[in-house]
């Protein structure tokens, strides 16, 4: 049995359109943000996902919902911040 593990990180939010690091700032994705998270889903709808692992903010989450969409998936988002 193998395992494999992707990494994505969060769409774009008001911050990153900037240039500028939001960190700890609970900021929401833009539209384009929206966009690149269902721009994942469609790239990646083959792989056979069964559980998503993301921080509790609330663009994290956006991603995570927007880009993985297979039934049955458990995302996970109860993990402290890591500081």
């Amino acid at each position: 049995m193998s395992l494999k593990l992707y990494f994505l990180r969060h769409g774009e939010t008001i911050y990153s359109e900037t240039g500028a690091y939001c960190g700890e700032v609970d900021a929401e994705l833009t539209p384009e943000g929206t966009q690149m998270a269902e721009a994942f889903a469609k790239a990646y709808r083959s792989v056979p996902w069964t559980a998503a692992f993301v921080s509790p903010m609330k663009r994290t989450i956006a991603t995570a919902k927007r880009g993985i969409r297979q039934p049955g998936v458990k995302r996970r988002s109860r993990f402290p911040i890591v500081r």
